[in-house]
């Protein structure tokens, strides 16, 4: 119970004090709220990897193999998926700027799932606008509706390679590698959900490029991903590999490690679009080293593979070490969103064409 001061001089006193314990209860109470959000988010990290470490201890022995067929016979002639699985149609409406092709098999979407993530919006936009879906599960004991890649170590990328390397030979004119949840906050344009960023993608810029990010905005991983500006707590604890990327990044693409480039830069975060001849223009055999790098090495933990992979795709894909377009041009040419608007100066861009 507080006393009236009976003196002026204590009233004053007493009048100072009271903001004074007011700041010091908020600075504490910011300190709880800092330390509270630091620990969240390091428990979710460590749960993270402690996934990954699990993951990491399967073996290819038995039952709980993580992978579909032996890896000493991918370098034989790689196998078709049955054609039960590769020979969905569907037809839809057309592409909103640009008819990039006449049927189903022209553009082909290959997505890596996980968990209780749904991908049924996948075959419902394939309706639509007119692609042939293959979905892979990266799940322990995967339902028989989906297809399974060769590792599940590398989160996506084992997924995609393992699609490359079955269709290397009769691959569809476009392929957009997508994570399977419908609501991704990579996506920048048109908001979170993936099937708007789809419906939206202009075709010419895909078959000028060759190759192109799904994501515009340059952060994280523009200008470098390597000196990242404002790097987290994974990129420390990750470091270790950046060390050994000459040796690494050298035997992945078949390089002398002195070739490897100092520096790499391009927008995150696993999600494009791809031609057939891009992807061709590496011979098959690349894909599977790669694969078979992701599924065997003891270098990194599972969570640690992906990382790096992720940082790779624009390279493996013939495009310039350090790529990070302009973000106004970028959704220009990919999604057709010119302005005028402040982010161009109130000016009208012209797309890729």
């Amino acid at each position: 119970m507080f006393l009236k001061p009976t003196t002026g001089f204590k009233r004053i006193l007493f009048l100072l004090m009271v903001p004074a314990a007011i700041l010091v209860v908020r600075y504490r109470m910011h300190n709880l709220a800092t330390v509270t959000d630091q620990t969240l988010w390091r428990s979710k990290t460590a749960g993270l990897q402690q996934e990954d470490a699990q993951e990491n201890d399967i073996t290819s022995d038995g039952n709980t193999s993580p992978y579909k067929i032996s890896l000493s016979s991918l370098n034989g002639d790689a196998s078709a998926e049955d054609s039960s699985q590769s020979d969905r149609t569907a037809s839809g409406s057309l592409q909103r700027y640009f008819i990039p092709h006449e049927n189903a098999e022209d553009v082909s979407i290959v997505a890596a799932r996980s968990g209780p993530e749904s991908t049924d919006w996948i075959e419902e936009f394939c309706e639509d606008y007119k692609c042939t879906s293959y979905i892979y599960s990266l799940d322990a004991q995967p339902d028989s509706e989906f297809l399974v890649p060769y590792s599940r170590k590398g989160h996506e990328a084992s997924a995609y390679l393992s699609y490359i390397i079955d269709h290397y030979d009769n691959l569809a004119p476009y392929t957009i590698f997508i994570h399977g949840r419908e609501e991704q906050w990579h996506n920048d344009v048109a908001g979170p959900n993936t099937p708007n960023v789809l419906a939206n993608l202009r075709y010419q810029a895909v078959s000028i490029n060759g190759y192109v990010n799904l994501r515009c905005t340059n952060r994280p991983g523009c200008p470098s991903t390597i000196f990242q500006a404002h790097p987290v707590a994974i990129d420390f604890d990750y470091q270790y590999m950046i060390n050994q990327l000459p040796e690494v990044l050298g035997y992945l693409l078949g390089i002398d490690p002195s070739e490897v480039p100092t520096d790499i830069g391009h927008q995150c975060c696993a999600q494009f679009a791809v031609t057939r001849e891009r992807i061709q223009e590496r011979p098959q055999s690349d894909y599977i080293r790669i694969l078979e790098w992701i599924a065997t090495t003891d270098m990194t933990d599972n969570y640690g593979i992906g990382w790096l992979i992720e940082k790779l795709w624009h390279i493996i894909f013939g495009m310039p070490a350090v790529y990070c377009a302009t973000e106004e041009q970028c959704r220009c040419d990919l999604y057709g969103w010119c302005g005028p608007n402040p982010s161009t100066n109130n000016q009208v861009l012209t797309p890729i064409s």
